[in-house]
């Protein structure tokens, strides 16, 4: 079956239920118009999803989508910098109207805030120096010293594992993937977990020769990552469900 048919079926469900429990008061998606501004939330560290260029203009495929929100809702689209801890704090705390932070749609995120349907799907990988031959697989990092950018996905399915695990493996949390990469080139970590995406992107562009992705985390399931609003805003919930359909059906995502 063709993805987007399987996010037809996912957006169909998710229209209804929504349509369903949509208030009668003013939406979000009402001021947004009125206001004739977006303000989405991105990480702008992240290379190819956010990033900035040499005029310090931010770029990056979230950028992208928060533009083309914007232009099928016939507003301006204000790109406010989010890094990774704050994504759910800046939709609860209204400073942004969508976080477009490829954020994976959670269960226990979902307490806090509303997931759109997925709009990029990614896999969770391990990225060592471009000299280590001592990590070929996820269970090499028993033992080593592993750095995560904290609030992240990849890192809970870690700390799940090193409940399992019970060993002598270390692991620090960073703020930011420009931290967690640092702090991997200057010897501090011996591996690093995120998105296979943004390793990629890094190791072919300012990391080039100097890290590799060695391995998947075997143990983390594919980050199926959403848009988020705050829960009550249904309204937009239901326009940004349809948005992400189209952009699937025609291929853009």
């Amino acid at each position: 079956m063709k993805i987007w048919s399987v996010i037809g079926a996912i957006v169909s469900i998710a229209v209804g239920l929504a349509t369903m429990a949509a208030p009668a008061a003013a939406d979000k998606l009402d001021d947004i118009i009125s206001a004739g501004t977006v303000k989405c939330g991105v990480m702008l560290d992240v290379p190819p999803v956010g990033m900035r260029d040499n005029d310090n203009k931010p770029i990056g495929y979230d950028v992208e989508f928060c533009q083309d929100m914007a232009k099928a809702l016939g507003v301006e689209a204000e790109i406010v910098e989010t890094p990774a801890p704050d994504r759910i704090p800046a939709i609860l705390s209204g400073r942004v109207d969508v976080g477009v932070a490829s954020a994976t749609n959670s269960l226990e995120r979902a307490k806090a805030v509303a997931f759109s349907i997925p709009y990029q799907i990614w896999d969770v990988g391990v990225a060592v120096t471009a000299d280590n031959s001592e990590i070929t697989t996820y269970q090499d990092v028993k033992g080593k010293k592993v750095g995560t950018v904290r609030g992240t996905t990849a890192e809970v399915a870690f700390l799940e594992d090193l409940k399992k695990w019970g060993d002598n493996t270390s692991h620090i949390s960073y703020g930011s993937n420009a931290e967690q990469f640092l702090a991997l080139s200057q010897g501090n970590v011996d591996a690093i977990i995120e998105s296979t995406a943004i390793f990629g992107e890094y190791a072919t562009g300012q990391g080039k020769g100097t890290i590799k992705v060695c391995c998947s985390m075997t143990t983390a399931p594919a980050d199926w990552t959403g848009l988020m609003v705050k829960r009550s805003d249904q309204g937009l919930l239901n326009w940004v469900n349809l948005f992400v359909w189209h952009h699937w059906k025609n291929g853009r995502t």
